[in-house]
């Protein structure tokens, strides 16, 4: 899926009390008109749509972009947006994808481009040839409909198309429905895709070949080109880009005329409140703070804690802005490279754990924000192992398991060694981390200060948040605090666990497995019975409890900081920008 869902539907929509004092009259706010400022922590680098890197390009995407279908921000269900319905689902029993399925679709007759061109199941094809070219760095894209084999378009009816797997994976409905269609004579104007078939691209026989393809090569150099990522951005969204100062902002504005907009009434999809939306990206909390006092931007979301209870008990501030803690699909760990060898026994692993209070880091660090995060799986879902226990704060413990894992101080220097690989190895580690965070920060120095109890030195390095992932990427680190996200939908671990995902930009970044892992995800992927499959998440479970590839710390609460001028539309999924209503005597 092209913006990765977050699965297993959570409740409904949060029936949120804002906290602030009655809204000013309109002459008194700094801003009347209806553009919704926006702050996001970190800078866009793209509006390709399929080069996205961070979750902030996506944000921005999807107002410009379209997908099949999109998760509706009040009930978090996957519903229909380009189609008329949801998709005609039939299992494949005889020929060569027997054992898969086929997936049928009708887009909108009124669905068009913005130069008044149908969009039509060949924008669909186009889209997925795009995504799989094997010259282009879309792979991580792909993971969650790999099984996708072949796509047929009605040659009576264009609109019509059908997707066909090979295999019954439990995420290809969303994984092929929430994906992003762009228009094929916009991006590929020479139509060079036309001479690439999709099911010779997805024949594995076909591999190499289609690697040295010349058409391959070639389209994915042209649809490589700069002007793909700023100047040329066109989707069937409700928005347009008007302006991109570098660093400094977005703007999107309002189509005119827009096709959707005469369904706003029937499909919330299709609603656009505001005229404008201008997105800021403003990396440092106390800055953001101040814009938003100032009336700056009208929305702020992820705010630091601390800075997040301090304005909200501002009285000058409760006249301007309103607050939410929505629960988030987001959790907080410290990963740790599991093929590091001072890392790779599990012992050492665990000893580290204990050597953190995560219930201090919620009350102290997160002031009481945010909840335990103990393994892989979300405490919401129904599968989540209550049988586990946290890890709990025990110094003592910690040094324990060090001995046992043949780690003590042998030469007095308040650091445990051990003889590995003939040298002496003092248990020194560098922990990575984001300076920009003042919660990676304060929790970086808390952990430093708790594993010196123990006899463990750890070196902190702040870095850029893309060098720190990139190292995570490569191996080349030890102690890293990174953030997972999700969507509401069963859990597939393959991105995140497998050995397979090793050494990929969103993989698996601890470096945990074996053969047993493995096959466990494998058949969660393809189980379509969910007692089996709950039974099976139970299982996985206990294995990365057991083994502790990471430290799951908190899944926290968002901090939502909302100008009274605006309706907001929050929900675990975030915000929804297009649906921020301004209010009638603004």
């Amino acid at each position: 899926m092209v913006r990765i869902l977050s699965l297993l539907l959570i409740p409904c929509f949060f029936l949120l009390t804002a906290c602030g004092g009655d809204q000013q009259e309109t002459t008194k706010w700094r801003h009347n008109d209806n553009t919704l400022r926006v702050r996001q922590s970190t800078a866009i680098r793209t509006m390709n749509p399929y080069f996205v890197t961070i979750r902030y390009e996506a944000d921005i995407h999807k107002l410009v972009f379209q997908e099949l279908m999109e998760f509706d921000y009040e009930t978090q269900e996957l519903t229909p947006m380009l189609i008329k319905a949801e998709p005609v689902i039939e299992s494949i029993t005889s020929g060569p994808f027997a054992g898969g399925q086929q997936f049928t679709y009708e887009i909108l007759e009124d669905a068009v481009w913005d130069d008044g061109r149908p969009i039509t199941g060949n924008d669909y094809l186009f889209s997925m040839k795009t995504v799989f070219n094997p010259k282009l760095p879309t792979q991580n894209i792909v993971g969650y409909f790999d099984n996708v084999v072949d796509i047929v378009v009605d040659a009576e009816n264009p609109k019509q198309f059908s997707v066909f797997t090979n295999n019954s994976y439990i995420l290809t409905e969303p994984g092929i429905s929430n994906f992003t269609v762009i228009p094929e004579h916009i991006y590929d104007p020479e139509g060079i895709s036309k001479s690439i078939s999709f099911r010779a691209l997805r024949d594995p026989a076909n591999a190499k070949k289609m690697e040295e393809d010349e058409n391959v090569a070639r389209f994915a150099a042209a649809f490589s080109d700069p002007k793909f990522a700023k100047e040329i951005v066109s989707g069937s969204g409700p928005y347009k880009l008007t302006e991109w100062e570098e660093g400094q902002r977005v703007v999107l504005a309002k189509k005119q005329n827009w096709w959707g907009e005469k369904l706003a009434g029937q499909n919330k999809h299709f609603v656009a409140h505001p005229d404008t939306i201008i997105f800021y990206p403003i990396a440092d909390q106390a800055a953001t703070i101040t814009a938003l006092k100032d009336e700056s931007i009208d929305v702020a979301i992820e705010l630091d804690a601390q800075q997040f209870v301090d304005l909200r008990e501002n009285e000058f501030v409760q006249s301007i802005l309103d607050f939410y803690t929505p629960p988030t699909y987001m959790y907080f760990m410290t990963v740790m490279n599991n093929r590091n060898p001072k890392l790779s026994d599990k012992r050492v692993r665990r000893a580290l754990a204990h050597a953190l209070d995560i219930d201090l880091v919620i009350n102290e660090l997160y002031n009481g924000l945010a909840e335990r995060m103990i393994g892989p799986v979300f405490p919401s879902k129904k599968y989540f192992d209550k049988s586990l226990q946290p890890i709990n704060y025990d110094l003592d413990k910690a040094r324990q398991l060090l001995k046992e894992a043949g780690w003590e101080d042998t030469n007095g220097n308040g650091t445990v060694d051990k003889v590995v690989d003939g040298e002496l190895t003092e248990m020194v580690l560098s922990y990575q981390y984001d300076p920009r965070s003042n919660f990676q920060d304060n929790f970086s120095e808390l952990f430093k200060n708790n594993a010196q109890k123990i006899g463990v030195e750890i070196k902190r390095e702040g870095m850029e948040f893309k060098v720190s992932r990139q190292n995570s990427s490569d191996g080349n680190f030890e102690l890293s605090g990174r953030a997972a996200s999700w969507y509401p939908l069963p859990d597939d671990f393959k991105q995140l666990w497998h050995t397979d995902a090793i050494g990929t930009s969103r993989g698996n970044f601890p470096r945990f497995g074996n053969a047993e892992s493995d096959a466990l995800i494998d058949a969660i992927r393809y189980n379509p019975n969910e007692e089996e499959r709950n039974a099976q998440y139970l299982q996985f479970q206990k294995i990365v409890y057991d083994e502790q590839p990471v430290i799951f710390q908190i899944i926290p609460l968002n901090r939502i900081a909302v100008h009274q001028r605006f309706e907001p539309a929050i929900s675990q999924l975030g915000i929804s920008p297009q649906h921020f209503k301004l209010k009638e005597n603004n």
